[in-house]
């Protein structure tokens, strides 16, 4: 199946979606994979068959993005699916953009100003990757983005993790038609959070702090008289669990892991933590990591393949970021930016659908967004030359050249 047939089989799923919408999007999502340059509306005109105010007047038009990419997800993904949230930061400059602010960068390691999304992936465990389900832009008030900046540079975290707890609350019911599981890093391993997540049924899975403070649950015979029950058998030191509590699960040449059920006081309550001891050369435990789940059936193994599954979020970020423009989006209004958003990401989940989940998995090779971009960079070109010259690209004298060029420069992975 070629991209315009995927995407008009999807909307033709889709209620409320008129024609010219329709055949709007099925042109949209092809000319992402095609274009070449800065993704804004002047250079969108000017490589397709749209002129720049189409593009302006279309994403300030709302999308179903999130039953778009579910609808995708169902079709090409397995069932084993957890839910991925990440805040990721956009760079942007100016003073005049909804939501402008000083908000946290993984790469630089501060606090910087720009715009930020909190994204929602649906990691597909089986199949080692992460299909884009919908983002949302960080608008902490509504007031301008002049007075946003000068509220915003010092980092609040409290006022952001309330926020991100209110968002997911908010979009639970659509989210959980994927997944149940949420897999978040180790900042959202805090109280109001989890809790919040519990209320809205999720089970989090995600990861503590080095300075987590566990005890162990009492199991001993109970004591004699009034007064409440023991509760607790001490605290648990990381670097040296006890055997009557933690199971060995996993053992590989640098590392072994261990589960057990303890109560994790900053959350105050009972959780199924993962012990990872890792060594050193001379076989010592030279560091410690602590993965946890709210649900205490979840299987030990399987908090570590989600919390690791989380990760793939960050390909998608960085292939959106790369190769279709997410940071270069350059309108100031809200709806506008938040459909250029979701569209830069949703171009790499079809990617994968078409160029990933459609090779056999014997034979799959790394997912590569550069040669989808080159390919199809190299097909709108040869379609515009030919076309001119009024020759057929698909005639069999041509099939083979025609192939050969739009190929060329074309990597592997």
């Amino acid at each position: 199946m070629n991209l315009k047939k995927l995407v008009a089989n999807i909307l033709s799923k889709m209620p409320n979606i008129t024609k010219w919408q329709k055949d709007f999007m099925i042109n949209l999502f092809w000319l992402l994979f095609a274009y070449r340059g800065r993704h804004n509306f002047e250079n969108l005109g000017r490589q397709s068959d749209y002129n720049e105010s189409t593009f302006r007047n279309n994403y300030s038009k709302s999308f179903d993005f999130l039953s778009f990419n579910q609808e995708l997800i169902s079709q090409y993904c397995s069932e084993e699916l957890v839910i991925a949230f990440d805040p990721s930061f956009i760079s942007k400059s100016g003073k005049h953009t909804p939501g402008l602010g000083y908000f946290w960068s993984g790469c630089a390691g501060l606090a910087k100003k720009g715009l930020e999304i909190g994204g929602f992936g649906a990691v597909d465990i089986l199949n080692n990757t992460c299909m884009h389900l919908v983002c949302k832009q960080t608008l902490l008030n509504t007031s301008s983005a002049t007075e946003t900046v000068l509220e915003m540079k010092k980092p609040t975290s409290g006022n952001l993790l309330t926020y991100y707890a209110d968002l997911i609350f908010d979009l639970r019911t659509d989210l959980q038609k994927t997944s149940n599981y949420l897999a978040v890093d180790a900042y959202f391993s805090k109280k109001p959070f989890v809790d919040k997540m519990i209320e809205a049924e999720f089970i989090v899975i995600s990861r503590f702090r080095k300075d987590v403070a566990l005890r162990y649950k009492y199991v001993g015979p109970k004591r004699k008289g009034k007064g409440c029950p023991k509760k607790f058998d001490g605290k648990v030191n990381l670097w040296k669990l006890r055997a009557e509590h933690f199971t060995p699960i996993i053992e590989e040449e640098n590392w072994k892991a261990y589960e057990g059920v303890v109560y994790a006081n900053a959350l105050k309550r009972w959780v199924k933590v993962v012990v990872v001891h890792y060594f050193d050369e001379n076989g010592m435990i030279k560091k410690v990591h602590t993965f946890f789940s709210t649900d205490c059936k979840t299987q030990g193994t399987d908090i570590i393949i989600y919390y690791k599954g989380r990760f793939q979020i960050e390909f998608l970020y960085r292939d959106a970021k790369q190769f279709v423009g997410l940071e270069q989006g350059q309108s100031r209004k809200e709806e506008r930016i938040d459909f250029h958003f979701n569209a830069a990401l949703t171009t790499v989940s079809l990617a994968k659908a078409l160029y990933y989940f459609n090779t056999n998995e014997q034979e799959r090779k790394p997912f590569s967004m550069s040669s989808v971009k080159t390919r199809y960079g190299n097909d709108l070109l040869i379609n515009k030359l030919f076309s001119m010259f009024g020759i057929n690209p698909k005639h069999e004298i041509n099939k083979e050249r025609y192939y050969k060029i739009r190929d060329f420069g074309a990597i592997a992975a």
